[in-house]
């Protein structure tokens, strides 16, 4: 045990051989303005209690000191914050982080028997760890929260298909009477006084081919340098190739001709 300022500081202990553990900061909590929940001479302030510490623990720990009459957390030291952390917990999921936790006591005697523990032991008389942590507590978060059993799992998912068949069947019911919902909407289907047209393929094709075609993108020609420079010798390839054909066409006549002088 250590002292830093006016903190004492001991180690929290899962087990009696743990040589590497959180370190916990504790002193009398004493404020200018009276709270009546943390009264002054009676009250046990504790910081970096670690998130898998409960209040059933600590009253395990701080009980030889004295009688314990209440143990509230915070997120952080300072006045309305146990409030703010009790507000938070009404969620499904507790906030998982480090905090603050006040310990009042029944008798003020009860402070100086607590600032002098040397630690602050989790664990039994066996070595037995009285709080669940690493895989072990991971594994009872997940059972809690989202792990559901095959019976519950069951039932929910009968009670969405029957909800679900209910509004089918209240859409279909409006469909046909073309009733006025209380947005000002009016159902359409395929039966009732104001039924709608099923679309069939043929139609479909038909309004395909009365829509707009796309036009295509316009594209500058001869604009741009290497443009002209590419057209001027595909010009001259045509020239060539077209001038080579006629040469082939002028030998084929004259090698069909006959002379005849006479």
């Amino acid at each position: 045990m250590g002292k830093l300022e006016v903190y004492s500081v001991v180690p929290l202990r899962t087990n009696p051989h743990a040589e590497i553990c959180p370190i916990v900061f504790m002193r009398e909590h004493f404020i200018h303005l009276t709270d009546p929940n943390k009264p002054k001479g009676r009250t046990l302030i504790l910081l970096n209690i670690p998130p898998y510490v409960a209040e059933e623990s600590l009253k395990k720990v701080f009980s030889p000191a004295g009688s314990i009459e209440a143990v509230e957390f915070a997120f952080r030291p300072g006045k309305d914050n146990n409030i703010k952390w009790y507000k938070s917990n009404r969620r499904p999921r507790l906030p998982f982080i480090f905090k603050v936790a006040y310990i009042v006591f029944e008798k003020a005697n009860s402070i100086n028997k607590a600032l002098s523990l040397r630690s602050i032991d989790l664990f039994n008389t066996s070595g037995e760890c009285i709080v669940k942590t690493g895989m072990e507590l991971c594994h009872e978060e997940y059972q809690q929260n989202y792990l559901l059993e095959p019976n519950k799992t069951r039932v929910q998912i009968s009670k969405h298909i029957a909800g679900y068949d209910k509004w089918e069947r209240a859409v279909k019911e409006s469909a046909k009477s073309g009733e006025v919902d209380a947005e000002g909407w009016v159902t359409v289907g395929k039966e009732g006084r104001i039924a709608g047209f099923e679309q069939k393929g043929s139609l479909v094709g038909r309004l395909e081919q009365k829509r707009p075609k796309e036009k295509k993108s316009k594209e500058l020609k001869n604009f741009y340098t290497f443009q002209i420079r590419d057209s001027k010798m595909q010009n001259i390839l045509e020239m060539r190739k077209k001038f080579m054909e006629d040469k082939r066409k002028i030998e084929l006549l004259k090698q069909s001709r006959r002379f005849k002088p006479f």
